[in-house]
């Protein structure tokens, strides 16, 4: 993957240099991981090093660092997973780390510049996530981007002590 470039942000592989203690505390922030299977983790510098080495898979696995373009600050990150060549698929998830950069629409900003690489240039045909229903902040950020609603999974995860649904979209080129 070459590097993808949008208003506010540029993407590239991320990498083991990536690896800052700012990225390591947002791992290690409560609020950033709630609504991810990653608030099951103790992240340390060598479990987060572990992850990016592994993560880096042509057509298998794929880490993106979301950067900002006026001072290099890595501040989130992008994977994709789960690539299908047969049915041009791929699943994708977000997180935003730095809470210093919420609600600026880099999130929603992210995932209409790597959806249109992945189905522009790549020449994929659907691209998959999903998030828990009690995530209002990533149902406004994937409807922006123009994902849609193919599924409810009822009683899905377990999110403080209550299940709560998980909700399946995609954006389809």
């Amino acid at each position: 993957m070459k590097k993808i470039f949008s208003k506010n942000l540029f993407f590239r592989p991320l990498t083991t240099e990536d690896i800052t203690k700012d990225y390591i505390r947002g791992l290690q922030d409560k609020e950033v991981v709630e609504f991810t299977e990653a608030r099951y983790t103790r992240w340390t510098k060598s479990k987060v090093s572990d992850y990016v080495k592994t993560a880096n898979v042509p057509f298998e696995s794929q880490l993106i660092g979301i950067f900002l373009k006026k001072d290099r600050r890595h501040i989130g990150n992008i994977r994709l997973s789960g690539f299908s060549k047969t049915y041009k698929r791929v699943d994708l998830g977000i997180m935003i780390f730095n809470k210093k950069q919420w609600f600026k629409g880099y999130g929603t900003e992210s995932l209409i510049a790597i959806c249109d690489y992945i189905l522009k240039v790549l020449r994929f045909h659907k691209i998959c996530a999903g998030y828990y229903s009690i995530n209002k902040g990533s149902h406004k950020m994937f409807k922006k981007a123009g994902f849609k609603v193919e599924g409810v999974l009822k009683d899905h995860y377990i999110f403080n002590s209550h299940y709560v649904d998980f909700i399946r979209v995609a954006k389809i080129y």
